[in-house]
Parts: structure tokens; C-alpha cells; sequence
């Protein structure tokens, strides 16, 4: 078994050429499968001379899982490395991956490389899922606590995944409910309770750039903020009661309407508006509105 015979890269694109060149002599190594919720003309034109490349241009934008979905379900080969564009990507990181998977691949559900920013400091991957942090358990994101050796934990981020592909298919793949955000927290819940492992490499050393992979504005990072807190709202309603979830949608509402009226007062027009999207959120996602964003 080799990287390049039994990997396929699954990218999900929106306005990411610059980053895609970033990758490209990667990319054109490997059984690559990129859709693009931009549905850029510029990207078929970088990519179009390249025959392992697949493209699926989407007419609209699919949200994360559903696109990532689309795109598994044109690969062929026994492994998948879900990849988002702001990863830079190197082939010994991709093989380390690949080596740790293959010593035990019936028990690992994912594998994901360590993160580090562009000047090459490291940050935590593996964590607590979101429902543990929630009672307390947290990871203190320090230096003298990350680790040196391979961990397993309950999560890591959406940002690198390397999965066999009928385990992947398996689980049905993210769940579509989430358009952007949570997705991540919800496989590897999955992952969990259908008895694989989730591990961190940190032989497998990726850069994440982070929210580089489109040209954000305002009117973009608002829609992103309340999407992010939609997202929330829809793990909580599927993992935890329902009384729960109301629970904390009356406390939010009452938390962050004060706290728009207090950061007004002080003059922070920023986080008052910031407190007041987070108002939004619980209005479209109770309301149900929040499907027609989507789309």
C-alpha cells in the first residue's frame, strides 16, 4: 500500500484558488477530488490540465458536510483525507498519517496530524468533545500540555482527517443538518460510539492558516456568526434533552440582550453588535429561517 495509490484528497472549496496553488504539487500527486461552492471559472482553469484532479463545480453553496459528502462519494480508493484548502499540505505528514493508520486499522476511526501557524508554533488539535467541555472537562490549551506522542481524544478539528472510506460511509458521512460548523464535533462523536479511536500524530505535522480560505467582509463574517451559533444550537438539540436546550436558549437570550445594552452604554458598538447576531441566531434557529440562509 503506498500515499498515492490509496489516499484520495477530498477538498470543499469557496473563493480558495490562491490556496489551491498553495497545494498544487501536492495535489497533483494524488487521486484529488475538489467541489467548489464558488463555483469558480478561475479554479477550472488552474486545475483543468491536471487528469488525477476532479472538479464539481456547485451551482450553489452546499455548506461544508453535504459538499464533503458529494465529493467521498467519487472516490475509489480504501482512504480518504478530508483536507480543508487553508491546510499547506507535504507528503512525509501525509505518509506519517498513513503509517500510524495501517498499524491498527480496524480500531481507528480518524487520524489527524498536529497544527501549527505559519511561523511554525504549535497548537493543540486533540480536545475534549464539545459535550465534555460542556461539563467541565476542559484542555488547557499550554505549552507544557500538548502533546509529544501520539494521543487519543474525543476530537479533533475538521481541518484534516485521514479515514478509511467505508468506515466514512459507514458513519453516512457528516451530518447534512449542519451546514457549516459542529460537523466536525458530530463525526467524531459518531466515530466514537460506533468503537474507533480518534488520534492525534504529531509526526504529521500540517500548517492551518485558519479562516484564510475566502476574502471575509463583514456581511460574510456576520452570516458566518450566525451560522457558528446556529450550528450550536442544532448539536445541543441532537445530543443533549430538549429541556437542556431550551434551558439555554432562554439564559442566552436574557445574557446577550443585556449585554447589548451594556456594551452600548460603554460605547463597545463591536461587541454589542456581536451579542446582537447572537440574538439573531436564536430567533432564525427557533423560527426555522435559518434553512433558507443555506441556500
Amino acid at each position: 500500500m503506498n500515499i498515492y495509490k490509496d489516499i484520495t484528497l477530498i477538498l470543499v472549496t469557496y473563493r480558495s484558488e490562491k490556496l489551491i496553488l498553495k497545494n498544487l504539487e501536492v495535489l497533483k500527486k494524488f487521486s484529488t477530488i475538489i467541489v467548489d461552492n464558488s463555483n469558480s471559472e478561475k479554479l477550472e482553469i488552474i486545475i483543468k490540465k491536471y487528469e488525477n484532479i476532479k472538479l464539481i463545480r456547485s451551482s450553489k453553496n452546499l455548506g461544508y458536510g453535504k459538499a464533503n459528502n458529494l465529493a467521498v462519494s467519487f472516490a475509489n480508493t480504501p482512504f480518504i483525507l478530508i483536507i480543508n484548502p487553508d491546510i499547506i499540505l507535504n507528503e512525509n505528514s501525509i505518509s506519517a498519517l498513513f503509517e500510524e493508520f495501517l498499524k491498527d486499522p480496524e480500531n481507528i476511526g480518524i487520524l489527524g496530524p498536529s497544527l501549527y501557524d505559519k511561523q511554525m508554533n504549535r497548537r493543540t488539535n486533540g480536545s475534549k468533545s464539545f459535550i465534555s467541555q460542556l461539563k467541565g472537562n476542559k484542555v488547557l490549551n499550554k505549552i507544557n500540555n500538548i502533546p509529544e506522542d501520539n494521543i487519543c481524544c474525543e476530537f479533533l478539528m475538521g481541518c484534516c482527517y485521514l479515514m478509511r472510506r467505508d468506515f466514512f460511509n459507514h458513519l453516512k458521512g457528516f451530518d447534512e443538518s449542519f451546514f457549516m460548523y459542529f460537523e466536525d464535533c458530530d463525526l467524531c462523536d459518531r466515530s466514537l460510539q460506533n468503537g474507533k479511536y480518534i488520534m492525534e500524530i504529531p509526526s504529521a505535522k500540517m500548517i492551518h492558516l485558519e479562516n484564510s480560505s475566502s476574502q471575509k467582509k463583514i456581511f460574510t463574517n456576520s452570516k458566518l456568526a450566525l451560522i457558528h451559533k446556529i450550528s450550536c444550537y442544532i448539536y445541543l438539540k441532537k445530543n443533549l434533552s430538549l429541556m437542556y436546550l431550551i434551558t439555554q436558549l432562554v439564559k442566552n437570550f436574557i445574557d446577550y440582550f443585556i449585554r447589548i445594552f451594556t456594551n452600548l452604554v460603554l460605547l463597545r458598538f463591536k461587541k454589542s453588535y456581536k451579542n446582537l447576531l447572537r440574538v439573531i441566531s436564536i430567533i432564525l434557529y427557533i423560527s426555522s429561517i435559518y434553512k433558507i440562509m443555506h441556500n
